[in-house]
């Protein structure tokens, strides 16, 4: 039997990393230290295998990216996909690149032809350049937005998406701990496929980017009318393909928070890597007010994601939602669709924590939805599902979002390029998305949105969801739970580690906040990084003042998912 003591010195023997075997060598007598690095194992979650970097196999590694690549070609072998051959990417943090080329030198090792992006790019390149090639599997070396320390690896398949269950536990089940690679285990470098990748970026952006566009009224959209803006990479790969992108579209220019312009694997001055987190964008947003520029857009450091901060009618900056954007996107994409219907359906997607905006607004226009799991890997589905379908938009609420499908996946690059030309139309109505949410607000209802999470340890997060599964909560700030959905039934279509819960509304009296307010809360483990997430959803079909009364649904959603939070570990 293998135990940590032993897997250590088996992993001594084959890191190739002159660090990361010293570090083993200075904390190999810590009984502490040898468990949380090699008592456990990665395992894939919502988007790929992510973790802290670091020696062992509950660290991301080169040891690792040598593991994982050397299963996914088994199963690529296993599967006849063997010929089609593997490409690889990788972005800018520490140590990618080397676990890159480790990974892909081990594939052309097994005899699989493997291409390897020769510098950082974003994500949505590696994925598109999987359906490029036709390639049975791509593997983009990559933590996302996950904290400055970890990396990971996302594992794409020959359908163009990311890996979905049965085929990822088939991966971990080949990846053999009793039988670690080594250096001569690996192709030499020059039998690789090196992509250069400013074609790469060339090729991205004639898919990717839509051109001539037409607004929905079938006038064409009118590059003049888009507005300045200031953008950031957040230190992450993005700059380089937007600027092109948005040059091929005829679109105007970024203005660049140049700190935030070049890839810095140490995140310098951000609070966390990721646009969602308070603080990410105030340097973008700084920047934005001394320039007079009422428009921020940002980048996740691999560029799948997407996030807007814009400025309000008094001034004040204002983030847009995951879901707030999500909607604006959809709105303006299915103007743009209108040329199809007469070919095909039209189809969307969003995942099921996110609001449900999208799906009124979709269901009201003729565009089939379907509400997925969380993770893009299930909300591509629908388009492999349908191939004779028009492929509209889908979408999730942390920022995620496909506005093509020249990438079956999400893409922020391509996403902000739509957005930009979005504001562009509405600009020529004298209008900015604020308002336009305001009038969609008003045609389909009020929905309002936030999300909360409790950071903790795996099994603490696993005790809670059972403890809530076996003791779910009778009210939630004073309202009653008046349904529950458990997405680990086998009647849900993919079971999955969620509970969906909706509340009754307020006492007659008034005294919980909005009698006419509809109230929906998901809560899940986080599939990148070790805390539970808190989804919640208030929406009220006809609302009067419609400013007004998203304050209150605000307020009202603080308040629950205060007490939902507090509560999460400690359920009556």
């Amino acid at each position: 039997m293998t135990t940590p003591t032993t897997l250590l010195d088996a992993w001594l023997a084959a890191d190739p990393d002159p660090v990361a075997r010293s570090t083993i060598e200075a904390n190999r007598e810590r009984p502490d230290w040898v468990e949380a690095h090699f008592g456990s194992v990665l395992r894939f979650g919502t988007a790929g295998m992510r973790g802290p970097s670091g020696p062992g196999p509950a660290r991301m590694n080169r040891v690792m990216a040598r593991l994982s690549a050397r299963a996914i070609g088994a199963e690529l072998v296993s599967a006849g996909l063997a010929d089609r051959g593997a490409v690889v990417g990788f972005d800018a943090r520490s140590g990618s690149a080397d676990m890159a080329f480790d990974a892909a030198r081990l594939l052309a090792a097994m005899g699989i032809p493997t291409a390897i992006i020769d510098g950082p790019a974003p994500t949505p390149l590696l994925a598109r350049q999987l359906l490029a090639r036709s390639a049975g599997a791509g593997l983009m070396i990559t933590a996302s937005h996950n904290p400055r320390d970890d990396n990971g690896l996302k594992v794409y398949w020959a359908d163009g998406t990311q890996i979905r269950p049965p085929l990822d536990r088939r991966i971990e089940a080949r990846m053999d701990l009793g039988d670690l690679p080594t250096d001569d285990d690996l192709a030499v470098r020059h039998e690789l496929e090196l992509l250069d990748v400013r074609s790469v970026i060339a090729e991205y952006v004639g898919a990717a980017v839509r051109r001539p566009v037409f607004g929905p009224d079938g006038l064409p959209a009118d590059p003049a009318d888009v507005p300045e803006f200031v953008y950031t990479a957040l230190c992450g790969v993005g700059s380089q393909t937007l600027g092109h992108a948005f040059a091929t579209a005829g679109l105007p220019p970024p203005i660049y928070v140049e700190h935030q312009r070049h890839p810095d694997a140490t995140f310098p001055g951000l609070p966390f890597p990721n646009p969602e987190e308070p603080g990410t964008l105030d340097d973008a947003i700084a920047l934005a007010s001394d320039e007079g520029i009422d428009l921020v857009l940002a980048n996740d450091p691999d560029a799948d994601r997407l996030a807007v901060a814009v400025r309000d009618g008094d001034g004040a900056w204002r983030r847009l939602s995951g879901d707030e954007l999500g909607v604006l996107l959809c709105d303006w994409l299915i103007g743009l669709a209108g040329s199809h219907r007469a070919a095909r359906p039209l189809i969307s997607a969003s995942s099921v924590v996110s609001g449900r905006m999208v799906e009124a607004l979709c269901t009201a226009r003729g565009v089939g939805h379907h509400r997925t799991l969380t993770g893009f890997k299930w909300i591509m589905e629908p388009r492999l599902a349908h191939p004779d379908a028009h492929w509209v938009f889908g979408y999730e609420e942390a920022l995620g979002y496909s506005v093509t499908d020249a990438v079956l996946d999400k893409d922020g690059i391509s996403a902000a390029i739509e957005f930009a030309r979005l504001t562009g139309a509405l600009a020529a109505r004298g209008m900015g998305p604020l308002e336009r949410l305001d009038e969609l607000a008003a045609e389909f209802g009020l929905h309002v949105t936030a999300a909360a999470s409790v950071r903790a340890s795996a099994g603490a997060i696993a005790a809670a969801m059972a403890a809530l599964r076996a003791n779910p909560p009778r009210t939630i700030a004073g309202r009653s739970v008046t349904n529950i959905a458990d997405w680990l039934d086998a009647s849900t279509p993919h079971p999955a580690d969620l509970v969906e819960l909706e509340l009754a509304p307020a006492t007659a009296d008034g005294s919980n906040h909005d009698p006419e307010a509809q109230v929906r809360i998901c809560i899940r483990p986080s599939g990148t990084e070790p805390k539970a997430k808190i989804y919640l959803e208030a929406v009220i079909p006809s609302p009067g003042d419609i400013r007004a009364e998203r304050h209150r649904l605000r307020a009202l959603l603080d308040a629950i998912a205060a007490e939902t939070r507090d509560s999460l570990f400690t359920i009556e």
